[in-house]
């Protein structure tokens, strides 16, 4: 049977195994196509020669197939589910297959998120999928999509090829949800310049190839950084642009700019492609800009039931009505959201994801089920203004502390705990109770009045009463941020060493003690960072000089010794211990007993240039370099090892 009423339809099997199995060996054999099948099961691989795990999706991208399936009898992965329905051309049916009785369902894909180490039940992700089952009317089972009639609307496609052709400015952004011809257009564009074309792999380029100037080069994102660009170069074009870690597209962008060369970047913004909108909210602002969207689906029709399914299970283009009502502080009602308010828990993700360039479909899965977390949310008269999302952390046992400062293991969640344990050395920040903030917006119109105060505000006072020692915030680097969050009292303890894939700057890690053993650990963290930044300030590049004093008291301490020795014996970091290896240095310089270090002398001397101190030692690349200054700090702590740490700091340096 046909569907007139659809280019593409969704079908959904329940049941068994075996039962599942028959089902789709009577549909496959009946009807030809690709069956691309994405599951993680054996035995179904046994009955389908198309397959690929849902943790490979992303190799989809760019891509068109003739009907699909998807297994979610095991977990649901939303973004594999997401990037397999944007491959599927007009006339494709995408059966889901769902376990019999999804009520009891233990949700696999729930490893990713939640912080359990078995899979858990996810009643509002089921209560959902339900809802948007049944808002899209999937009565049949048994209907293919109709071919005929279906509507081209190329013209829209054409008329944006032509205001881009006529843009003027530097850089042109494209946007569009999937199946719109993004990848066609750029190639299409491809075909007026000498252009140079790179994506986060070439496979991806497929339907760009096909519209192109088959001359186009095509140059993965490293390479032309590394390469450089042709003089002759007049555009580059970027595809899923959205996927590529900030601070290498935000170098394609300053090298591309500095030859003026012209860019076309082409993305879709859903929260399943890597940075969805950081690029634009981060990346672009300074730059003059010329942005263009294509409306209308060219790889299957308007009234398209899939489309129309996936964007209700996604949340996708689902607006919710702010309050409009004036601000009124003594009508605001600050509380924790109750978690199975599933309607509140879907209005905080949208406006997660309008505020927030990192919010994925993880968050949603996260939000919605997850354990160990809380929904906070500011509302007016019921309706939302702003909300919070904040997780649990601590009270880990000493031994899984321990091993967690040894570097030989590193469980999921207690992100803040664990990296205070693992990168600042901290062991009590793992072992008081603590509450994380994950997530903090507020609905535009509300902004800069407070909002977001008062609901931190809020948490703070929950976490006094629930006997809590500390709150925690982990977020990138920019001087507004750090600012809001230093105005509410939160002391910064610890700055990542590297510059963050999502953000393109630097992690910042602040808390606001709470109780007694939390403000001596606060200071402590602090004291230890200001010590840092006289070592870290050459190539971590922050205004430390406006954020932190620094601490020109650099002996050797019980600490730097206890660092030294997780690095030497243990898994400790090279990055964690860095400073601490500078102070062993320059300790060893003014000794009597002066060993010789000098492959650790000649990276601090070269500002910890590792590729430098490779060549001049002739090393075979960095984990020989790290082994090395391993060597030399086990030969100097064997050597010091009956020096109490007192005749260490009897022997400070000016």
């Amino acid at each position: 049977m046909t569907n007139t009423d659809s280019s593409r339809n969704i079908w959904v099997f329940n049941g068994n195994l075996n039962e599942l199995i028959e089902q789709l060996r009577n549909t496959i054999k009946q009807h030809q196509g690709d069956w691309l099948t994405i599951t993680d099961q054996t035995i179904l691989q046994e009955y389908i020669t198309n397959f690929i795990s849902p943790s490979k999706a992303k190799t989809l991208l760019g891509q068109e197939f003739l009907h699909a399936i998807f297994d979610a009898t095991q977990g649901f992965n939303l973004e594999a589910f997401a990037m397999l329905a944007g491959t599927l051309v007009k006339g494709s049916v995408l059966i889901l297959l769902l376990p019999k009785n999804i009520e009891t369902w233990q949700d696999l894909d729930s490893l990713r998120w939640n912080e359990n180490p078995e899979p858990i039940k996810v009643p509002n992700f089921v209560k959902h999928l339900k809802q948007t089952l049944e808002l899209a009317s999937l009565s049949k089972n048994d209907e293919f999509p109709c071919l005929h009639n279906v509507n081209d609307h190329h013209e829209d496609q054409k008329n944006v090829l032509q205001q881009l052709l006529a843009s003027r400015k530097p850089i042109h952004v494209l946007t569009a949800q999937r199946g719109r011809g993004k990848s066609a257009l750029a190639g299409q564009f491809s075909q007026f310049y000498h252009c140079v074309v790179t994506a986060p792999n070439k496979k991806a380029l497929t339907t760009f190839y096909k519209f192109a100037n088959q001359n186009t080069l095509f140059l993965s994102p490293d390479e032309l950084i590394e390469k450089g660009f042709h003089d002759t170069f007049q555009y580059l074009i970027i595809d899923e642009a959205a996927m590529i870690p900030l601070p290498m597209l935000n170098k394609l962008i300053q090298l591309a700019t500095s030859k003026d060369i012209r860019i076309l970047l082409v993305t879709t913004l859903e929260g399943y492609e890597g940075t969805g909108q950081g690029f634009i909210i981060k990346l672009l602002h300074k730059y003059n800009v010329d942005y263009f969207y294509l409306k209308k689906p060219i790889r299957w029709c308007n009234n398209d039931q899939l489309e129309y399914f996936t964007h209700h299970l996604l949340l996708d283009g689902t607006s919710f009505k702010s309050c409009s009502q004036p601000l009124n502080h003594q009508l605001v009602d600050y509380s924790m959201i109750a978690r199975h308010d599933l309607k509140t828990l879907k209005e905080i993700f949208y406006l997660l994801k309008i505020a927030h360039y990192q919010t994925t479909l993880i968050d949603l899965r996260r939000i919605l089920d997850a354990h160990n977390l809380d929904v906070w949310g500011a509302r007016i008269e019921n309706k939302l203004i702003a909300a919070a999302v904040t997780v649990n952390e601590g009270d880990l046992s000493d031994r899984l502390i321990d091993d967690v400062w040894k570097g030989i293991r590193r469980p999921r969640g207690n992100m803040v705990a664990q990296s205070l344990v693992a990168h600042a050395g901290e062991r009590s920040a793992a072992k008081l109770k603590s509450v994380r903030i994950n997530r903090i917006a507020v609905f535009e119109s509300y902004r800069r009045q407070k909002i977001a105060k008062q609901l931190i505000n809020k948490v703070f006072k929950e976490a006094v009463i629930n006997g809590i020692d500390f709150l925690s915030v982990s977020f990138a680097y920019s001087n507004i941020t750090y600012e809001f969050w230093k105005s509410l009292g939160f002391l910064l303890v610890h700055i990542g060493s590297r510059r963050e894939t999502s953000s393109g700057t630097y992690s910042i890690m602040a808390i606001k003690p709470i109780s007694q053993n939390a403000f001596e650990m606060a200071n402590k963290l602090n004291k230890k960072l200001r010590r840092d930044i006289f070592w870290i300030k050459d190539f971590i590049d922050l205004p430390f000089e406006t954020m932190l004093l620094k601490d020109d008291a650099q002996f050797l301490s019980d600490q730097d010794i206890d660092d030294l020795q997780g690095f030497c014996y243990y898994h400790r970091p090279f990055e964690a211990t860095y400073a601490s290896l500078c102070r062993m240095s320059q300790y060893n310089d003014h000794s009597n007993n002066q060993l010789r270090l000098p492959i650790l002398k000649a990276l601090i001397t070269n500002k910890k240039n590792e590729f430098l101190v490779i060549e001049q030692f002739r090393l075979n690349g960095r984990k020989a370099l790290i082994s090395s200054i391993k060597q030399e700090v086990n030969q100097w702590l064997h050597h010091t090892n009956q020096i109490e740490t007192s005749n260490y700091q009897s022997n400070k340096l000016d």
